[in-house]
């Protein structure tokens, strides 16, 4: 199993790229999670910190979580946004931690990059992206079928779930 999931395979390369990149963001006392969470808000076209944590690929309570640290280091701060939601924001010393985020990062992303060839780093990102799209195409098929399980038909079943 080892030598052919994809999962295994997947999460083994995370863990190394994090580590290379974390090296680098050290310098700034920061790790690689922290520095890309400073980055979507940065980025700013999110309206909501629901939106961050899909863009990031985790769920609110993991974003609220790597939040809190960047608040009390004063490099982000909350804003209410439009109804109930409240939108990270970056503070005047997040906005300069983020121009060093970005040298930092050119320099760590160079060094891989440069190993990969300008094909090779390509070639990454695509099937990395075909991965992704893959698994979200199950997890939307997983979705559907969960669904329609459980629109089972109300005269079958009473109350307490028997059949009558």
């Amino acid at each position: 199993m080892g030598r052919t999931c994809l999962g295994h395979a997947a999460r083994r390369t995370a863990n190394l790229l994090t580590r290379h990149y974390n090296r680098h963001m050290a310098a700034l006392g920061l790790e690689l999670t922290q520095a890309q969470l400073l980055a979507a808000i940065a980025d700013g076209s999110a309206s909501s910190a629901a939106e961050i944590a899909r863009f990031l690929g985790i769920d609110r309570s993991t974003l609220a979580r790597n939040l809190k640290p960047l608040e009390v280091a004063g490099l982000v701060t909350r804003q209410d946004g439009k109804g109930r939601k409240v939108l990270p924001v970056l503070t005047q010393l997040g906005e300069t931690k983020v121009i060093e985020i970005h040298r930092t990062w050119l320099k760590a992303q160079e060094e891989v990059s440069t190993l990969l060839g300008p094909d090779g780093a390509d070639a990454v990102r695509t099937q990395m992206s075909k991965l992704r799209k893959a698994v979200h195409i199950l997890d939307s098929q997983e979705k559907t079928a969960a669904d329609t399980a459980s629109q089972s038909d109300p005269d079958e079943t009473t109350l307490s779930g028997h059949q009558s």
